[in-house]
């Protein structure tokens, strides 16, 4: 058992937390991450349907950029595991209403790329090592912590005492940080599951996302990288859930089918699935004394428009920029301002986020007939606006 002493320790070791490590190392801060999991292995390169991994990120060309300055992406960029998607296919399954968005309405390359969720995780690992002031203390779980005048001390599952200027709590939604920080949140539950595995379709998906919008729940199919496989986000109430992943293959994949009712390539094959729970979760305050939240300890969303991960990294590159700024300045780079500037830059989008999913849910889970009428001409009017079609892809790409 030992003490130590370091200038900011991140709680969690995900790709937000690797993520806000990185944003802050120009500082030359010592930062150092403890993470309960034991480190990640490298994962499977190979492609089979099950050598892919079952959760995968939608991420932004905003987000790319930010990955690129973190010098995370060109590992990303090299295992030629990245989908990039130009289209996307949004329809109504009770209904004729649709809408068509395409990279070409904001005149840009694509509208993102799907990325594995390991793969990123993996791309972060690899720079955060690189970095001479970043540290990673795996398989080591936080236990107790006390937010003080001047710094953050906490203990950890290996018996040590950690004292830090100030501390992040980047440990997701369960976030063990918050909790002991006695942060409130406002939480929810969907009653919802969501179902991911990999399949393979015919024809070839062409670049292309399709969302269906099921009465039991959204459904999500995302191209991977090679052109015959595509990763699907399943939502479902819970036993319709259960149902499903205790289907057998034939029948999972004929289910699939027909709730994709002919749009989009057919789904011939399906890896092994998983399953996990759909919860909707905010911090009432991102931070308390030297200690601050970021990514899903501070927001958790609906997966419905793949935007989870990509609010977490914005929090990680608007936390790291103003600290970073603070420092260069001279200034208290922990100080209450900083992390009020911070709180006000993020919460505002946060927020807007979490409530456009939540009136999404509602309005294409709703069985009213006067509320399908009114999505069916809602998803048909944007279609036929362009300037109405460009705000839309502008919102879900992050573009300015």
């Amino acid at each position: 058992m030992q003490e130590r002493q370091v200038d900011i320790a991140i709680i969690g070791a995900g790709v937000v937390g690797l993520a806000t490590a990185l944003s802050l190392a120009p500082t030359g801060l010592q930062i150092a991450l403890f993470d309960a999991q034991p480190k990640p292995s490298a994962g499977s390169q190979g492609a089979a349907l099950n050598d892919w991994d079952r959760r995968v990120t939608a991420l932004t060309p905003e987000s790319i950029r930010f990955l690129k300055s973190l010098d995370a992406w060109p590992l990303i960029e090299e295992s030629k595991r990245g989908g990039a998607y130009t289209d996307m296919f949004v329809w109504d399954s009770e209904g004729t209403g649709q809408v068509h968005f395409t990279a070409t309405d904001l005149n840009i390359e694509s509208l993102g790329t799907i990325v594995e969720s390991s793969l990123t995780t993996q791309a972060l690992i690899s720079a955060t090592e690189a970095a001479p002031n970043l540290s990673i203390h795996w398989g080591t779980r936080l236990e107790s912590m006390d937010i003080e005048a001047e710094s953050v001390r906490f203990t950890t599952s290996s018996g040590d005492t950690v004292i830090a200027e100030m501390t992040i709590g980047a440990d997701g939604g369960r976030s063990k940080s918050r909790e002991l920080a006695g942060m409130r949140t406002r939480e929810w539950r969907y009653g919802q599951n969501a179902i991911v595995a990999t399949v393979r379709v015919e024809p070839h998906h062409s670049h292309a996302c399709w969302q269906a919008f099921l009465p039991t729940g959204p459904l999500a199919l995302l191209p991977l990288a090679n052109d015959d496989l595509c990763s699907i986000v399943w939502s479902l109430d819970d036993a319709l859930s259960d149902h499903w992943i205790q289907a057998d293959h034939d029948a999972f994949v004929a289910g699939l089918n027909r709730a994709l009712s002919g749009r989009g390539p057919q789904v011939l094959e399906v890896s092994e699935r998983q399953m996990f729970p759909l919860i909707q979760c905010h911090a009432v305050d991102y931070s308390r004394g030297r200690f601050v939240l970021v990514g899903d300890a501070a927001h958790s969303i609906h997966p419905l428009a793949g935007q989870g991960i990509n609010l977490g990294l914005s929090d990680a590159q608007t936390l790291g920029n103003e600290i970073v700024w603070a420092h260069q300045r001279g200034a208290d780079w922990c100080s209450p301002q900083v992390f009020s500037r911070y709180e006000r830059q993020r919460k505002g989008d946060n927020l807007g986020m979490m409530a456009t999913m939540q009136a999404f849910k509602w309005g294409f889970g709703s069985k009213n007939p006067a509320v399908t009428l009114m999505r069916n001409i809602g998803l048909n009017s944007v279609d036929a606006l362009p300037m109405a079609k460009r705000w839309f892809v502008q919102q879900a790409v992050g573009a300015k």
